[in-house]
């Protein structure tokens, strides 16, 4: 077997956004459209979504994408949404964030990219 130890095999990038307004964080159906745009938009394989909306507030969806997959998840009680990216190959995560960014409205976000 050959040793990928040192291999790069993607990047993953870990995004936490704070100070969202409620209505945002809890529209299911905007947040997966959000989700799945922002990936078609950067040429990103989009394979499959799954999106919950729970009770009483809150949402996750997931993208599950030829490259890797995107997570959201939000807490509207608290304002805030945590969401990655995961891109195998060339692809960048960053504009995809970028895209899903735009959608949450605010500049209070922290973003942390790392090597796999």
């Amino acid at each position: 077997m050959k040793n990928v130890k040192n291999a790069h095999m993607g990047t993953h990038l870990l995004v936490e956004v704070y100070n969202v307004p409620f209505e945002k964080l809890n529209d299911r159906d905007k947040i997966e459209k959000v989700c799945v745009s922002a990936c078609k938009t950067e040429g990103l394989e989009v394979l499959n979504t799954y999106t919950h909306q729970f009770d009483p507030y809150g949402v996750t969806c997931t993208v599950t994408l030829g490259e890797s997959h995107l997570s959201c998840h939000t807490w509207p009680e608290k304002n805030c949404v945590a969401f990655d990216i995961f891109t195998c190959g060339a692809k960048n995560p960053r504009s995809v964030a970028l895209w899903v960014l735009q959608y949450f409205d605010t500049d209070d976000y922290v973003m942390k990219d790392y090597a796999r």
